[in-house]
């Protein structure tokens, strides 16, 4: 995909900043106004769905993605993924992502 994703224990959503990047996007005012660590604070004007390439081939689809203009990193919450039934590891310096009912697992960074 070309760019850098972060895993962020402290994110509510996952969010984003190239708009080119979503497999689908819808434009709405979400109302929801994000306010980041370094008290920099943005608007999320759409959602849409992010599709990772995998080495098995399968895409993996990130959804509910917020595009969010001015936002200097892309997050990948946590806390959402682990809503949607996926467990995250970390070990031995690798991150890895876990279907809690298929058991399934990925390394998804390092």
């Amino acid at each position: 995909m070309g760019s850098v994703w972060f895993l962020d224990s402290g994110a509510s959503f996952h969010m984003i900043r190239d708009r080119d990047l979503f497999s689908d996007l819808e434009d709405k005012d979400l109302g929801v106004h994000i306010k980041m660590g370094d008290d920099g604070r943005y608007s999320a004007t759409s959602i849409g769905t992010i599709s990772f390439e995998r080495e098995s081939g399968k895409p993996f689809l990130l959804k509910e993605v917020m595009h969010v203009l001015g936002l200097k990193k892309n997050l990948i919450s946590v806390a959402t993924l682990e809503d949607k039934g996926y467990d995250v590891v970390f070990s031995k310096g690798k991150a890895f992502l876990c279907n809690k009912t298929t058991g399934e697992t990925w390394k998804i960074g390092v």
